[in-house]
């Protein structure tokens, strides 16, 4: 059987991201074995119910997060905070771990609207509207992790520029 479907997304993963306990031993653990030089922490980052659901439901949560690039791949840390969402999901049924890999749609809402045309569960859907950004999980079914779409204003893109190690691209980067 073939699939006539257009793929979801396309071009290179942008993001691996994991749960953890410990931010602190995580990002030491990525320094002293996988070389991320630098990390960016990014504290206390709450998601209301006036901008994130969590398995169709409002949602009102708070994590802890760390970006670092391990050579031309960007690495997230999760740490959650407080409130239940996907992180607390899986660090209550599975432990710290691999959570999701992140592409960055060319056309964020087109992609989403294929994932739901599929049948694939948006899990966690957050705005960020301070900064134009967006993301949403979908459900992975037999991956076991999610796959995060993330809509990435300019603002965003640029910071994300500025982290990336001399000699790597981000993937919208040509």
């Amino acid at each position: 059987m073939t699939n006539n479907l257009i793929n979801i997304v396309s071009g290179p993963i942008f993001q691996v991201a994991w749960v953890v306990e410990d931010i602190d031993a995580a990002e030491q653990e990525f320094t002293d074995r996988y070389g991320v030089e630098k990390w960016v922490r990014m504290p206390r980052m709450t998601f209301g119910p006036e901008q994130a659901t969590y398995r169709g439901a409002p949602a009102d949560y708070t994590i802890d997060t760390s970006l670092g690039y391990a050579g031309g791949q960007q690495i997230e840390l999760i740490a959650p905070v407080s409130g239940e969402n996907l992180y607390t999901e899986q660090i209550a049924k599975s432990g710290p771990g691999l959570n999701h890999i992140a592409w960055v749609p060319e056309d964020f809402d087109t992609a989403l609207a294929q994932a739901q045309a599929r049948g694939v569960e948006i899990v966690q859907h957050c705005v960020v509207p301070e900064i134009g950004m967006e993301f949403a999980y979908l459900s992975g079914g037999a991956l076991g992790s999610y796959i995060e779409l993330l809509r990435l204003p300019t603002e965003a893109r640029a910071m994300f520029d500025s982290m990336i190690p001399a000699g790597h691209r981000n993937p919208w980067q040509h």
